[in-house]
């Protein structure tokens, strides 16, 4: 059973599929969409246990999609993380002033993601005043880590993007061998219909030829007694010939 409901609002198609299979990975069901609008509309009909926000949406921005979850006295109790490629620290208390748990950087950890969902779905106090904030933030200070951690995760980011093509061939070669069980299948049938179709014909044509047969013999034996009826017949006008002679 899921342990949990997320709502990933992202623009990029892209972002949402590895942000989703980063919470496939700790059990969380996903639902998707590409506005902050069409996610306000989603949350009126659907609860979830965490949500996920993009900052550079089309129409509302992330900020003002967070300000409209945290005045409505349905969804405000729900954490909300900022998903964003925005590193700056303004940004970072701007969001934590608005109500959102943390900010998510783009490149994120996935041991990192797995924690912090680990404490939400525990109820861990000290959940409202984390702070997740992206590698690069992490790793202010110090120009070797920084580029460490963002290989790590640009890294674990076509680690992701190559389980999903996996996943995606398997899925096409499972689909390609029910597909070609299903054609060998269809042709077996067809043969064995073929074979039925042939013998029923060969058994259509013998028995015709048997009738055919049994009425020829029979047309035999009525004319050969009309053969001999004529002959008898034949005979008897002959007689009746001879007698009117003499």
């Amino acid at each position: 059973m899921p342990r949990g409901h997320a709502l990933v609002v992202d623009d990029s198609s892209t972002a949402r599929i590895l942000l989703a299979r980063l919470l496939e990975r700790a059990n969380i069901t996903t639902k998707s969409v590409a506005s902050a609008e069409e996610a306000l509309s989603r949350l009126e009909n659907e609860q979830f246990d965490i949500i996920f926000l993009d900052h550079l949406l089309p129409g509302m921005n992330g900020f003002e999609a967070l300000e409209a979850i945290k005045n409505n006295p349905e969804t405000r109790d729900t954490p909300v993380f900022m998903y964003t490629s925005q590193n700056a620290e303004r940004y970072l208390s701007e969001a934590k002033a608005r109500g959102a748990a943390g900010v998510i950087g783009k490149q994120v950890s996935r041991d990192q993601l797995l924690q912090t969902l680990e404490d939400i779905f525990a109820g861990k106090p000290e959940l409202n005043d984390q702070e997740f904030f992206p590698e690069e933030v992490l790793a202010l200070g110090s120009a070797e880590p920084v580029q460490t951690r963002r290989l790590t995760g640009r890294l674990a980011t076509l680690e992701i993007a190559y389980e999903e093509t996996h996943d995606e061939l398997r899925q096409l070669r499972q689909t390609m061998i029910r597909m070609e069980l299903s054609h060998q299948e269809n042709l077996h049938t067809n043969q064995r219909r073929m074979k039925w179709v042939w013998v029923t014909t060969c058994l259509g044509f013998t028995v015709v030829a048997v009738l055919l047969g049994l009425q020829v013999t029979e047309l035999s034996v009525v004319i050969e007694g009309v053969n001999k009826q004529l002959s008898v017949m034949q005979e008897m006008i002959n007689n009746l010939v001879d007698l009117v002679e003499r």
